[in-house]
């Protein structure tokens, strides 16, 4: 059993010490410029857990020593020989330290390069510190250890029983997964054997294990909430009910992208656009606000006639487009109201009124202009 004497404990505090004092000195040795280190908060933060842990092996350090002096006694000539390494190596941090200092000093400003920096540390002081901090951690698990067995020990004087007797203990001990399944020590089997047994094979009446009995309770609990929640008071929506949410946010997702497509159209791309809900929306919108100059048919009255062959601004889809959209004399621009879509779908509808031959048209006016078969978009019915 390795134990601490208080010699070791002591070179191990001053190493400690020695190494907090070697993470400032980087700092100090890089002349006023540089920050102090107690000004980063990365470095107080390392600083304290390091202090807090140094605490934790002086207390742990004073219990074991107070409560193990003959056995300290016992391995003090093998800790004399230990001892000598920890003097060594807090040697070595010294001279690393001035070797450090020593260099910083001599080398020149113009010679002076951007160092990386880990959270506002030297890479070399990070990695000390933190280096400490393992090092304290390995301290403390060793003392806890340490304690662990001087305890053990001492139970075993304690119960004044054969090695045999200690060695038959250990054998009937149930370890934590034991606990956890409730199984029952060797020594005991005989009472759990059932009265039947096939081909040789006996059976032993085990309890079911605890953590699957408790699983199984959890189960049935999760279901009476489940169907409460579900199915009797309907204070969460069901799977359904999921189901149709999603799809009419996807439904409205998808209109307010083919919205925006097609605002994307414009007088140089432009289609015609031949499906019936395109003519519906274009109709609907004519009817609306054309239709006082135009009049419903498209015959025309204050505007002029849309169903004939006599064109004042142009025939084809992109003419149609520009005129609704920009407006041209008296006739008004709807790029203001309507989205570009919506325009396209207006001009279709003009498009599809030619040669419907409407009552009382008005009488022809611009050129006349032979009517060529418009570019459509693909539609799919």
């Amino acid at each position: 059993m390795f134990l601490l004497s208080a010699k070791r404990i002591k070179f191990l505090t001053a190493f400690i010490t020695i190494s907090l004092l070697h993470c400032y000195q980087p700092a100090l040795a890089a002349g006023p410029p540089e920050p102090s280190i107690f000004t980063n908060p990365m470095a107080l933060a390392l600083l304290l857990v390091m202090a807090l842990l140094l605490i934790i092996i002086g207390v742990l350090s004073a219990v074991l020593v107070g409560a193990a002096d003959i056995k300290i006694e016992q391995k003090k000539k093998n800790g004399e020989i230990k001892q000598k390494v920890l003097p060594m190596i807090m040697l070595a941090v010294l001279l690393t330290s001035s070797g450090i200092l020593q260099a910083q000093d001599e080398a020149p400003v113009e010679k002076v390069k951007t160092v990386s920096t880990i959270a506002g540390l030297q890479p070399s002081v990070f990695y000390l510190m933190n280096g400490v901090i393992l090092l304290e951690f390995l301290i403390i698990l060793a003392l806890l250890v340490n304690i662990r067995l001087l305890i053990k020990k001492e139970k075993e004087k304690l119960t004044g029983l054969s090695p045999e007797a200690i060695t038959e203990l250990k054998r009937n001990k149930i370890s934590w997964w034991g606990k956890m399944n409730k199984f029952k020590p060797a020594s005991q089997e005989a009472d759990l054997v059932m009265d039947h047994e096939y081909d040789g094979i006996r059976e032993l009446d085990n309890s079911l294990p605890p953590w699957w009995l408790y699983g199984f309770y959890a189960t049935i609990l999760f279901a009476i909430i489940y169907l409460w929640r579900y199915h009797v008071s309907h204070t969460a929506p069901s799977s359904i009910e999921e189901y149709t949410a999603s799809v009419t946010k996807a439904q409205l997702e998808t209109q307010e992208y083919l919205k925006k497509k097609g605002d994307a159209v414009d007088e140089n791309t432009v289609v015609y656009l031949p499906g019936a809900d395109d003519l519906a929306e274009g109709k609907s919108i004519f009817q609306k606000s054309c239709a006082s100059c135009h009049k419903e048919s498209g015959a025309g009255d204050v505007g002029p006639n849309l169903t004939d062959d006599y064109w004042m601004h142009g025939n084809d889809m992109k003419s149609v487009f520009k005129t609704i959209r920009y407006g041209i004399n008296a006739m008004p621009q709807w790029q203001n109201t309507y989205s570009n879509k919506q325009i396209a779908q207006v001009a279709s509808y003009v498009k599809s009124l030619h040669g419907t031959n409407p009552a009382s048209p008005k009488a022809p006016q611009g050129a006349l202009m032979k009517e060529d078969a418009p570019a459509t978009a693909d539609v799919k019915q």
